[in-house]
Formats: C-alpha cells, sequence, structure tokens
C-alpha cells in the first residue's frame, strides 16, 4: 500500500484529496443536525437532517447511469465546485426562518456522496494489481477520519458558529476540487446513448452474470440486512448491559474507529493471500466473534467487541469495493457501484427500523446473539458453493503498462 502511495503520484493526489473531501463530509453531517436542533429546540428537526442526507442514495442508479455517460473528472469538478457555493449559502442562516437552506445543503452532501464517479474513476486511473491496496488505503483513511471529524465539525460550530463551520465545509470541497484537478487520467470513452430505461437498468442485469460478485453481494444485503440492528442494540447494551450514560456511544464509536484503521490496514494483505471468497469469511467470523463479546455485562471484553466488529467490516468492504472494480467495466462503475450501494443501504436501514421497532420488548443480547448467528450464516453461505473468480476486465491503465 505505502508502495502504491509513493510511487504512483496521480493516485496519491486523488487519496488525498479523498481525504480532505472525506474529512469534510463527515464534520458536517452530525453538525448540521446539531445546528438544526439548536434553531429550533425539536429532535425531529435534527432527524430530519439525517433524513435530507440519506434520501438521495434512492436515486444512486440514476446517478451511476449519470457517471457512465460523462467523463467522471470533470463530472466530480463541478460537483465540489457547486457544492462549495452551496456551502457558504450556509452564512444566510439566522433563524429557524432559514432552517431549509440547512435542508438543502444536507441534500446536496447526499447527492455528493452517493454519486459513483469516485470510484469509477479508479478503474481508468489504476493497473488492476493496484486496486485491492487503493481500496484498503481509501477505506482506512476514511474510516481514521470519522474518528475526529465529526468532533471537530461540532467543537468549531460550537465555538465559533455556523458561520466558521460553513467555510470550513467550503474549503475542504476547494482543497479536494484543486487536488483533484491536479490528476492526470485517461479516462474511458463515456457510454453511447441507448434507451433510457435499459441504460439505467443495465446494473442489475449485470450482477447475476457475474456469479462470484452477485454471491459477494447478495451476502452483504443479508448481512446488513440484520446488523443494521446494532445502531439501535449498542444504545440499549450501554444503558442496559454497561449502566453508562448515552453519551458512552461516543467512547464506542471511536474504538469501533480504531478497529476499522486496522481492518483497512490488513485488508489488502488478507486478500492477497486468501482471495475474495477467504477474506470475506475472515470478516464474517471477526464480526461475529465481536457480536458476541458484546453479549456480557462487563466494560473490557464489551469494548474488545466493538473493535473486532471494527475490523471486521473494512474487510468487507474492501472485498466488494475491489470485486467491483476487477469484475465490472469501466463504463459499467458507475451503474454497478449504484446497485451494490443502493442494495446496502437499503438493506440496512430496514434493519435499523426493526431494530428500533423490537428494541423495547427484546432483549438487546438476544439482538446480538441473532446478528452473530446470522453473520455466520454470511460466511457460511460463501463457503457452501464456491464460486471461481472471473476475468478481470482489464483498465486503460493496464493497457498503458502492456504498452
Amino acid at each position: 500500500m505505502w508502495a502504491l502511495l509513493r510511487h504512483n503520484a496521480q493516485f496519491r493526489r486523488l487519496f488525498t484529496g479523498e481525504a480532505v473531501s472525506s474529512f469534510g463530509d463527515s464534520a458536517m453531517f452530525l453538525s448540521l443536525a446539531i445546528w438544526a436542533k439548536d434553531l429550533t429546540g425539536s429532535d425531529a428537526a435534527a432527524g430530519a437532517v439525517v433524513l435530507a442526507l440519506t434520501v438521495p442514495g434512492l436515486a444512486a442508479p440514476l446517478l451511476g447511469h449519470l457517471v457512465d455517460r460523462v467523463r467522471r473528472k470533470p463530472l466530480l469538478l463541478r460537483m465540489y465546485g457547486a457544492m462549495a457555493v452551496l456551502v457558504l449559502s450556509l452564512l444566510a442562516v439566522r433563524d429557524a426562518g432559514e432552517l431549509w437552506i440547512i435542508y438543502v445543503v444536507a441534500v446536496a452532501y447526499g447527492v455528493l456522496v452517493s454519486t459513483p464517479a469516485r470510484q469509477a474513476l479508479l478503474k481508468d486511473l489504476l493497473r488492476s494489481s493496484q486496486a485491492v491496496e487503493a481500496r484498503a488505503l481509501l477505506i482506512a483513511t476514511r474510516e481514521g477520519v470519522r474518528i475526529l471529524s465529526p468532533v471537530a465539525g461540532a467543537g468549531v460550530y460550537v465555538a465559533f458558529g455556523g458561520g466558521a463551520l460553513a467555510v470550513l465545509g467550503a474549503l475542504t470541497l476547494v482543497v479536494a476540487a484543486l487536488l483533484l484537478a491536479s490528476v492526470h487520467v485517461v479516462e474511458s470513452e463515456p457510454e453511447p446513448a441507448e434507451r433510457f430505461r435499459t441504460a439505467v437498468i443495465a446494473g442489475f442485469r449485470f450482477l447475476p452474470r457475474v456469479p462470484l460478485l452477485f454471491r459477494l453481494t447478495l451476502a452483504m444485503v443479508l448481512f446488513l440486512g440484520v446488523v443494521g440492528m446494532l445502531e439501535t442494540a449498542a444504545f440499549a447494551a450501554v444503558d442496559q448491559g454497561l449502566g453508562r450514560p448515552a453519551a458512552f456511544i461516543g467512547v464506542l464509536a471511536s474504538v469501533q474507529g480504531v478497529g476499522s484503521v486496522l481492518g483497512g490496514l490488513l485488508a489488502a494483505r488478507l486478500a492477497r493471500r486468501f482471495g475474495d471468497v477467504g477474506t470475506s469469511v475472515v470478516g464474517y467470523a471477526v464480526i461475529a466473534a465481536g457480536l458476541l463479546l458484546c453479549v456480557t455485562r462487563d466494560e473490557a471484553p464489551f469494548l474488545a467487541g466493538a473493535a473486532l466488529i471494527g475490523v471486521g467490516l473494512p474487510l468487507l468492504a474492501v472485498v466488494l469495493g475491489t470485486a467491483c472494480h476487477l469484475y465490472a467495466p469501466a463504463r459499467m462503475q458507475g451503474r454497478v457501484n449504484a446497485v451494490v450501494n443502493t442494495a446496502r443501504d437499503g438493506a440496512q436501514s430496514l434493519s435499523l427500523a426493526a431494530g428500533a421497532a423490537v428494541i423495547g420488548v427484546v432483549d438487546y443480547r438476544v439482538l446480538y446473539g441473532v446478528m452473530a448467528v446470522a453473520t455466520l450464516g454470511c460466511a457460511l453461505s460463501l463457503l457452501v458453493r464456491r464460486v471461481t473468480a472471473p476475468e478481470v476486465v482489464p483498465s486503460l491503465a493496464d493497457a498503458d503498462e502492456r504498452a
């Protein structure tokens, strides 16, 4: 991984821009919700910000279609520029009458995050042999940034107000745009025009044609369709099990975040050694062990369990992201990533809602046990009938290397 950063200047610039962008995004998300709460005194107003951030994910297939029809780098530069201007509109927010501006900015952030242009651009930028290291580095960095950035964003908001928060958000977007503009990448030709409906659903049709990618996606969807309850169960575990205040969730998130950084750094090495299926099975097994440790009422094993969950999650994300990169053509990257993201996020949202519905009547330890069993089931589903890895679809960078 470090060799990739040292010797590939173009990826190094893209990587740095992604780190800056991730810092700005996650710093803004929590702070926008806090700001809405301060303006209105309403928890619902704060929750509506979270909803505004997630709703654009429903349009991911359309955004994926767009990504495959245009040049990715100019699209991203325009989105960063427009987003920077829009974030500065937060300087006009003074009272609850301008709350709508916060919602507009939140929706725009949701569109930016849901647009798979950055994942698609990697296909043209990197040789196939570099894909797993690049994904691992990006995910490890994203998880590391998320440990500190929400606190930093909230700190700026509390200390200096919403205006300073707007300037911080715009600055990170401008820096990310400048770094991206400096990246030299030869892009694949945009897909020619075809029937809109056929083009949009092409990603849904593609997945079943690549059995390994389909199996990895299905396992992830089933996993998140149950383990999404963790978000709710964790609050009950902190309160009823550990006897700690709700603020202890922050400690839990930090411990899991540290585990995720470690998992991201280990992912490439494990993938090289055990392959797609083997690394996913390791990830599911580690998460299941972590979930079982969280059944205890003792703080030390509970935190160890949270760390193990953090270690396992990036292994799954790196494998699935790399599979999309390697096994889908350059001009299917937008739609394939969009389909995978939509299925994954939809399953997690449904599971989160189910967790909120049952946590009042089901002991949190039962939920952790159910999640552990389901996670092991996902691991076994990948082992029952092994699927041969398909041929890698070469990138333009592969062709340049051969030339």
